[in-house]
C-alpha cells in the first residue's frame, strides 16, 4: 500500500505547539526501532489534529469493491489478517489473477466466484511463481488430466494455499507408503476425497488409521482396501463417530469383534452411514416387513451388508412389494 504523505515537515516548520507536543513521543519510538510502525500510526492519528483526515488509497477501495460486489466475497472475510493483504494489491492485480485461474482451469463464472468466496486469500498468490507450478505439480504427481485437476480444485480450493514441499508432498508420500499404494491408487483416493490433504499426519491421518486397524484387527492390505473405498473416513472423529457406530452395530446385531470386522471389510460404506438416519431405519424396516427375529436379521445383514446401501423408499420397499 502506498504511504500517504500529509506534509508534516511543512506543517511543523514553524515550530508550532502541535509539533512540540508530538515530537517527544515520536523520537523515542524511532530510537527503539519502531520507526516504520510509529510513522504509520503517527500519520494516521495526527491527521485529525491537523484537520486533515487520511484518505483511503484508491486501489484499496477498488479492490474491496471488486471482491465484494463482483466476486461476492463476504466483507467479514476481508477483515482477517491474511485477507487484508489482498486489498492492498495494485489496482487490477486481483482481476488479472482471477482471470488467469478461471482460464487455466476452464472455470465457469459461478465456480470462480465460489472459489474466491471460500478462499479469497488464494488471490494473494502470484500466478506465475506460485499457482502455475503448483497446479503443474498436482497434475503430474497425481496423474491427472485437466478435468480431474479442475474437479480437485473445485472440491478443495484451499490446497492452492498449501506448500508443496512442506505440506502436500510429505502427505502424499506418507499415505502412499503407509497404505502401500500405487501411483494410480493414490490418485484415485485423492480424487475421491481431496480434503485428505488438509489433515495433519500426526494429529489425524496416522491416529485414524492406527485406530481402525487395531479396532477391526486388520492386516495392512485389508486396511488399505477399506481406506481406498472410503477415504472420507479420515474426516470422521474416532470418539464421536467411528467408535460409537461400531459399538451400536455390535449391540444391535449381536456381533462379536470378528463378525463386525468381516462385515465392514465386505461393505466399508457402513462406516459412513448415520445411525438415526440410515442404519436404524433400514434395520427396523427390514425386520418389521420380513417378520424377522433379531437373530435372523443379524444373519441376513451379515450375508448381505450392502443392504445398508439401498434406500428403503426407493428400492427395498418397491422391490419387496413387487415380489409379494
Amino acid at each position: 500500500m502506498k504511504r500517504i504523505s500529509l506534509g508534516f515537515t511543512r506543517t511543523f516548520a514553524s515550530g508550532s505547539a502541535s509539533a512540540s507536543a508530538i515530537q517527544p513521543f515520536y523520537r523515542p519510538c524511532k530510537s527503539l526501532g519502531f520507526r516504520r510502525h510509529c510513522d504509520r500510526q503517527y500519520r494516521t492519528s495526527c491527521s485529525p489534529l491537523l484537520g486533515r483526515a487520511a484518505a483511503p488509497d484508491a486501489s484499496i477501495l477498488a479492490n474491496k469493491e471488486y471482491l465484494i460486489d463482483t466476486l461476492g466475497v463476504d466483507e467479514d472475510k476481508l477483515s482477517k489478517p491474511r485477507a487484508r493483504l489482498i486489498i492492498t494489491k495494485e489496482n487490477g492485480v486481483l482481476e488479472e489473477r482471477v482471470n488467469w485461474l478461471q482460464e487455466r482451469l476452464a472455470l465457469k463464472e459461478n465456480e470462480i466466484r465460489k472459489i474466491a468466496q471460500r478462499n479469497p486469500d488464494i488471490l494473494e498468490l502470484r500466478s506465475d511463481t506460485n499457482l502455475a507450478p503448483k497446479l503443474d505439480y498436482l497434475k503430474t504427481r497425481l496423474l491427472l488430466d485437466e478435468k480431474s485437476l479442475r474437479r480437485i480444485i473445485l472440491r478443495n480450493p484451499h490446497i492452492l494455499r498449501r506448500s508443496v514441499l512442506v505440506s502436500v508432498e510429505p502427505k502424499l508420500n506418507w499415505l502412499q507408503h503407509r497404505l502401500d499404494l500405487e501411483d494410480e491408487e493414490l490418485s484415485k483416493m485423492i480424487q475421491r476425497f481431496p480434503t485428505i490433504l488438509e489433515n495433519s499426519i500426526s494429529d489425524k491421518l496416522e491416529p485414524t488409521l492406527d485406530w481402525i486397524q487395531q479396532r477391526l484387527s486388520l492386516e495392512d492390505t485389508a486396511l488399505s482396501k477399506i481406506m481406498q473405498k472410503m477415504p472420507n473416513l479420515f474426516s470422521c472423529g474416532v470418539d464421536t463417530n467411528l467408535a460409537p457406530k461400531l459399538e451400536w452395530l455390535q449391540q444391535r446385531l449381536g456381533l462379536d469383534d470378528a463378525a463386525i470386522s468381516i462385515m465392514i471389510q465386505q461393505y466399508p460404506p457402513i462406516l459412513g452411514c448415520s445411525i438415526p438416519d440410515k442404519l436404524e431405519p433400514t434395520l427396523g424396516w427390514i425386520q418389521q416387513h420380513l417378520s424377522l427375529t433379531d437373530g435372523d436379521l443379524s444373519n441376513l445383514v451379515q450375508r448381505l451388508p450392502p443392504l445398508f446401501g439401498y434406500s428403503v423408499g426407493n428400492n427395498l420397499e418397491p422391490t419387496l412389494n413387487f415380489y409379494i
